[in-house]
């Protein structure tokens, strides 16, 4: 036959099965190791400059922090940063979604632990709390949204990303907490009300934190606004 049947396949009765060499079989699996590992390897080199480039946004701020910084901190060469992002603003970029990433999955295994609406919706708010005050996330935001102001070039980049990022956000949120919470039309509206205003307002808090460190008000004022908003959305 014109059409050999493949080595794996048991040999069909009369014929004898084609024999494969071994060092043809120990070539194939060498090439697969090999491209696991390069894929691999890239993934790693792109996570270092990540995490470098966290690092100094919050070090430095966004005008301070250099690719030339990111790549020797990183432990990486220049020709390898290119590679992966070929713009400053698609690295600092892409560095925030690298962060939120995290947070995601963190929230993930949080939500795994309550069951009721009422707490998933409780246990969102905390979220995002942590989020503004725990987690470098909100910091290395925060410089991108302020240098954006002044620079034309990183604005053009960051409002598709923050908009992207917002959408993914609150379609996440709502798929989260907002099943059992949000039990009709009305009750849906207060919740994504809520959400919204609760994000908003950490938010600016958080701010304040530059010039204030001591969170024990913000603390205090944070678990009154929670008790605004799960009484908000209860049936009435």
């Amino acid at each position: 036959s014109a059409w050999a049947e493949p080595p794996w396949l048991p040999p069909t009765a009369g014929t004898k099965r084609p024999k494969v060499s071994r060092t043809a079989l120990q070539t194939t699996r060498t090439k697969r190791r090999q491209h696991r590992t390069q894929t691999e390897r890239r993934a790693e080199t792109r996570r270092k400059l990540l995490d470098a480039t966290v690092q100094y946004l919050i070090e430095l701020g966004y005008h301070r922090t250099t690719t030339s910084l990111i790549c020797k901190r990183a432990g990486v060469s220049r020709g390898a940063l290119l590679h992966h992002f070929p713009t400053k603003e698609s690295l600092v970029i892409d560095a925030i979604w690298h962060l939120f990433a995290q947070r995601v999955r963190e929230l993930d295994l949080d939500f795994e632990k309550v069951t009721t609406p009422e707490q998933r919706l409780e246990a969102l708010l905390d979220h995002m709390w942590v989020a503004f005050f725990s987690t470098p996330l909100f910091w290395a935001a925060l410089e991108l949204w302020v240098a954006a102001r002044t620079d034309e070039t990183l604005r053009q980049n960051l409002e598709p990303a923050e908009r992207k990022l917002a959408k993914t956000v609150w379609s996440g949120w709502t798929a989260l907490a907002g099943k059992g919470v949000a039990r009709n039309r009305e009750t849906a509206r207060r919740f994504q009300d809520a959400l919204a205003l609760s994000w908003h307002m950490m938010r600016g808090m958080a701010v304040q934190k530059i010039l204030k460190e001591d969170d024990a008000e913000r603390r205090r004022l944070y678990r009154v606004w929670k008790s605004f908003v799960l009484q908000s959305v209860k049936p009435r």
